[in-house]
């Protein structure tokens, strides 16, 4: 069993062949957004500050967001993301604060050693 980010199941399948590995899709399932940023001392140092920004806006545009399915990441624009529904399966997305406090309380009481999934998770 691999639980993983719905990006990588195209991965998955490329490296051991189309249908050859059975992917479950939940129904409801956590946001899982890639972080980006712009590094206010980075962009200072080399003066790239407005092309750091125009490029982050860019990110969350349709045309963005073609690029972004394109690589199977989940776009975050509805009609784009309605243009490649045969790619992305419909799931009930929530953010992780809602049930789970915050990503690092998730990751530590769910998946740190000895978290929920150890406790749930057998070997057949």
């Amino acid at each position: 069993m691999l639980i993983t980010f719905e990006s990588e199941v195209e991965s998955v399948n490329r490296e051991f062949g189309e249908g050859k590995v059975d992917v479950v899709y939940p129904s409801t399932s956590i946001v899982a957004e890639n972080p980006v940023a712009v590094v206010e001392r980075t962009v200072a140092k080399k003066g790239t500050a407005d092309l750091a920004k125009a490029y982050l806006n860019f990110l969350y545009t349709p045309e963005g967001q073609e690029i972004a399915a394109k690589h199977n990441i989940r776009p975050t624009d509805a009609n784009v993301l309605k243009k490649h529904a045969a790619t992305f399966k419909p799931i009930k997305l929530f953010p992780v604060e809602k049930y789970f406090g915050s990503l690092a309380q998730a990751q530590k009481v769910h998946f740190n050693d000895g978290g929920t999934f150890d406790k749930i998770y057998t070997v057949k």
